[in-house]
């Protein structure tokens, strides 16, 4: 008997520590940071303008008929990234709640500037998580890009995400990437760009994934890769789920590139210089053929293949050239593959890195296979 009173009054103790919300803050008492925003405020010195997207969860479950939106914007100008929000929650009657914010974007302008301030305020603020996508603003500013009235999603805020996911991007890592390229050996960091467009025709605006966003050592962004560099600078580092490549060879073939895979070997020259040998492959699936090809015939088939593999070495030295030449910044990650093949090597020449990056000889080897032709072997229009 005692030792069953016992194991009752354990189990009592147990379910009295498992009841109740012991911090008392009930989320009639929250309003959630779903996206946020930062620009500079223009006019004012170096001053921030933060911009909130604010979830209302009584607005959710109203079905398609209400016209009422289940989020608001707020903005509010300080002299740093936390006073500015410390600013905007002087006017909201709920506690602001950041820890399920899923995407920050910055302003083009500030971009420019630094980012520094930016991510010593998400290193420090325990309210703000890690899996944030940060997102550069091209041609404009945050603002722009938070004010958009995307009509697939309940909560615009959250369109960046799967559009990025839907053209083969990664989502949820940006800010960690950020952080590890801009502290790893060698690298450069980037970040993902939306743009806010007008698509012919319509007048209404939307948002558009851009490409990639660089960044110098001093976390101030200097240019641009558009969205075919950003897949192919993907591939190169081992991130790309699928590539779309087209060819022209007796007129246009499309195809997906799928299992796009790299391999980076560098070789250390007499002359203290180094080789940088880039191996990619993929299987492609032919998806539109307005060639006059007969793909069912073997010698066709090789040249097309031939044509897809030419095409895309042609695009990844085009994407070496603009980084090592113009950027002159290694976002490739030739850095990091240097300090695991060659340690000695870093260890002698890391402090010089970026201009032995820039005169480094580069090759391209590629090796794409057509895996599938589609439905059919040929064009429609070769009878």
């Amino acid at each position: 008997m005692k030792g069953s009173c016992k194991v009752c009054i354990s189990i009592l103790i147990l379910a009295c520590l498992l009841c109740g919300c012991w911090d008392r803050k009930e989320l009639n008492d929250q309003v959630f940071d779903l996206a946020g925003g930062i620009d500079l405020d223009e006019g004012k010195g170096k001053r921030y303008l933060a911009t909130a997207q604010l979830f209302i969860p009584s607005k959710t479950g109203e079905g398609r008929a209400s016209s009422k939106p289940s989020y608001f914007l707020e903005t509010s100008s300080g002299t740093n990234i936390y006073d500015s929000i410390e600013i905007m929650q002087r006017y909201l009657s709920r506690s602001m709640t950041r820890g399920h914010r899923r995407n920050l974007f910055i302003g083009e302008k500030l971009a420019k500037s630094g980012i520094s301030e930016i991510l010593d305020s998400y290193t420090h603020d325990p309210d703000s998580r890690l899996r944030t996508d940060i997102w550069v603003v091209k041609d404009g500013t945050a603002m722009d890009i938070m004010k958009v009235n995307y009509p697939l999603e309940e909560l615009p805020g959250m369109a960046p995400i799967k559009i990025h996911q839907a053209t083969g991007g990664i989502v949820g890592s940006s800010l960690v990437e950020y952080l590890i390229a801009s502290r790893g050996e060698g690298s450069s960091p980037t970040l993902p760009v939306m743009q806010k467009i007008f698509p012919p025709g319509l007048a209404k605006p939307t948002m558009m994934f851009y490409g990639r966003a660089i960044f110098n050592h001093d976390n101030q962004l200097v240019g641009y890769l558009d969205n075919e560099e950003a897949h192919n600078r993907d591939w190169i580092l081992g991130l790309g789920k699928y590539i779309v490549l087209t060819s022209e060879l007796q007129g246009q073939s499309s195809g997906v590139v799928f299992q796009p895979k790299s391999k980076i070997r560098i070789t250390v020259l007499d002359s203290d210089k180094i080789r940088i040998e880039i191996a990619i492959k993929g299987h492609i699936v032919i998806k539109e053929n307005n060639t006059s090809l007969v793909l069912s015939n073997y010698s066709n088939l090789m040249k097309l293949q031939e044509s897809f593999n030419q095409e895309i070495s042609k695009q990844m030295l085009q994407l070496i050239e603009k980084v090592q030449k113009t950027y002159k910044l290694d976002v490739l990650g030739i850095g990091e593959t240097l300090y695991r093949q060659h340690p000695n090597y870093w260890k002698q020449h890391k402090k010089d890195w970026d201009t032995i990056f820039v005169n480094s000889e580069f090759v391209v080897r590629t090796n794409l296979e057509i895996k599938q032709l589609g439905q059919q072997n040929s064009s429609i229009q070769v009878k």
